[in-house]
């Protein structure tokens, strides 16, 4: 039979691998159907897709399943794209068959086309035992979910994939360089007072379980996880651990790595264990439970205001989160920089918009 013929309806199949008495049992069909997510390229739109929703609902008019639909939510992923190389008297060529911009069979210049899709045809691909052999299979991974959401086209970078493996070694280095502090020390258990500068660090500790959970759950989208993991890896590394030896100071940090290294497991798998192992853990990090986000820690008690002068941005301040908008005018029309800009002027209006900015008219 035409493979199409199978895998329109395998999915089902897939609910009873064991019986033998029809090519469906109707009751584990209904408890397992519909999937719950479909993944595939644009190019499924026309054929998997359409012909998986025909097979289904012919199963179920001739009585195999109750099921109407196959699957329950869609994402349609975009394609991997790079640009194509060619010469004149070779036509296209893999991008390890050009040396300085020459064709390595008969060294002409090589003309480079537009970005298309991968493909053998056009040979713009990348061999994956070559980069995975230069960088590790992480850094593939990282690079191709931080570089684009999953429904848009990706275009394949060097510099992504240079940028995206610098940044797991730096993972790595703020775990190794520090493990002779970190591995005596409990994570913080949140029973204890912290100052404003741990309280910070807890803040976006939380706040990035939260996203990225959310992030990963509704959307897919891999790229944001990514961004706020790094997010949170620049808020570590403001703290110099071998200059403390504060045990409290270490184990909120050691709160704040492990959860780095358990939020990059699905898409870094082989970095995540094996610094999982180095912290001293005995169980698979497959088997760690997903970091639940503490709310507590997640109340702000300073924000971040905008300041405005005729519209335009010139200063930025911190004020306590309860402050009304009277102490709030009073702050930002004392800032130094603010000083500056409306010495001289007449102020004509204050505009105050709760918790985002201050505008200050002048003439």
């Amino acid at each position: 039979m035409d493979t199409f013929v199978e895998s329109s309806w395998y999915f089902a199949r897939y609910a009873c691998p064991q019986y033998d008495e029809a090519p469906l049992d109707k009751d584990k069909v209904d408890y397992w159907m519909p999937v719950d997510q479909y993944i595939g390229g644009i190019e499924h739109a026309v054929l998997h897709l359409l012909y998986a929703r025909f097979f289904t609902k012919v199963l179920r008019d001739i009585g195999l399943t109750r099921v109407d639909e196959p699957f329950s939510n869609l994402l349609t992923q975009g394609m991997v794209c790079k640009e194509t190389l060619s010469c004149e008297e070779h036509g296209w060529l893999y991008p390890e068959e050009v040396v300085e911009g020459k064709c390595s069979q008969c060294r002409k210049p090589v003309q480079v086309g537009r970005i298309e899709k991968m493909s053998k045809s056009t040979k713009n691909v990348v061999d994956p035992e070559s980069l995975i052999k230069k960088y590790g299979a992480d850094t593939a991974r990282l690079f191709c979910l931080f570089a684009a959401p999953p429904e848009r086209d990706l275009d394949w970078s060097e510099q992504g994939v240079e940028g995206s493996y610098r940044f797991l070694n730096r993972v790595w280095r703020m775990v190794v360089d520090n493990l002779s502090l970190l591995r005596p020390v409990k994570p913080f258990d949140g029973k204890s007072e912290l100052d404003d500068r741990l309280s910070r660090l807890r803040f976006k500790t939380h706040t990035t379980i939260k996203k990225v959970t959310s992030d990963i759950e509704d959307r897919f989208h891999f790229n944001t996880v990514i961004s706020g993991v790094m997010e949170l890896v620049n808020a570590i590394y403001q703290f110099d651990l071998k200059k403390t030896k504060d045990e409290l100071t270490l184990s909120v940090v050691k709160e704040a790595i492990e959860t780095v290294i358990v939020l990059l497991s699905p898409i870094t798998p082989h970095i995540a264990e094996e610094l999982w192992e180095k912290l001293g853990e005995k169980e698979s990090i497959l088997k760690t439970p997903w970091p639940a986000y503490d709310v507590s820690a997640m109340v702000e008690e300073e924000i971040l205001i905008v300041i405005q002068v005729n519209g335009k941005l010139r200063s930025r301040i911190t004020v306590p989160v309860d402050s009304s908008n009277e102490e709030v005018e009073k702050i930002a029309l004392s800032d130094e920089k603010m000083q500056g800009w409306i010495a001289g002027k007449e102020i004509k209006k204050v505009i105050v918009i709760p918790k985002k900015l201050v505008n200050v008219v002048v003439r």
